[in-house]
């Protein structure tokens, strides 16, 4: 059978599903393939865990850790019908992160400030949720912190009318783990208005 060598370039992290669970994704190999086996251990263990995979090039393995301090090495190969394998390909190695947030999105906007909201993680120990934004994309260095299940935020103060301001969410679990950004929004803020408008009243 052929080696892997395209599966070797981009073997990759797809997104989690559930909690302390990671999803793979990797290009399929060509020839004679009976299924794939993922190998993985933390980092500075031997690749010892074996996940069995059928002929699909994505996969969830679960029932990992989560934590600040623990990384996982990721590597995968193919197997003929008589089992033997392929070379390995390179090896992923990443955090457990937590599961992002779903659909955030604008819910109310003024000349000075922004309402965002967003459906909850389904992180089983999410902790909380951080929203960061700044006027330079990608980068958003402006950070404010909602505790879960708490799912909107009202963001004011130092905000420039006229201005692109870029904002990104994630998830802070239980062990201090953060999750990948979800995708980034984009908005300015209203225009401002006319002054206040006020009647005098005259009694003659």
């Amino acid at each position: 059978m052929r080696k892997l060598a395209a599966l070797a370039a981009c073997f990759a992290l797809a997104g989690s599903l559930v909690a302390h669970d990671i999803t793979l994704t990797w290009n399929p190999a060509s020839g004679d393939v009976a299924g794939y086996r993922v190998y993985y251990a933390p980092v500075g263990q031997s690749l010892t865990n074996v996940w069995l995979v059928g002929v699909t090039n994505l996969t969830t393995i679960t029932n990992l850790v989560s934590a600040t301090n623990l990384q996982y090495r990721f590597s995968c190969v193919a197997f003929d019908g008589a089992g033997v394998e392929s070379d390995p390909s390179l090896e992923l190695i990443t955090v457990i992160t937590p599961h992002a947030v779903k659909n955030p999105r604008f819910v109310g906007r003024s000349s000075q400030s922004f309402m965002l909201t967003w459906t909850p993680s389904d992180e089983a120990d999410a902790a909380t949720y951080r929203i960061t934004y700044g006027t330079v994309m990608p980068w958003t260095t402006n950070t404010v912190t909602v505790a879960h299940p708490a799912n909107t935020v009202t963001i004011s103060g130092g905000l420039v009318q006229g201005t692109d301001y870029y904002f990104d969410f994630t998830v802070v679990n239980g062990a201090g783990v953060e999750s990948l950004p979800k995708y980034q929004l984009r908005e300015k803020l209203l225009p401002g208005g006319l002054p206040d408008l006020s009647v005098d009243v005259l009694v003659h």
